[in-house]
């Protein structure tokens, strides 16, 4: 099983990683707004 850990923000402004395999997603400590996740998905 794979499993791959993305950084999608870091820093003060807040936190957000995607954590996937390869049937699950999980979208973990979503301290930044809605738009800053959808781009950065």
């Amino acid at each position: 099983m794979n499993l791959e850990i993305c950084s999608l923000a870091s820093g003060s402004s807040g936190n957000c990683y995607l954590i996937r395999s390869e049937n699950t997603a999980v979208l973990v400590d979503a301290g930044i707004s809605c738009r800053q996740i959808c781009l950065g998905l």
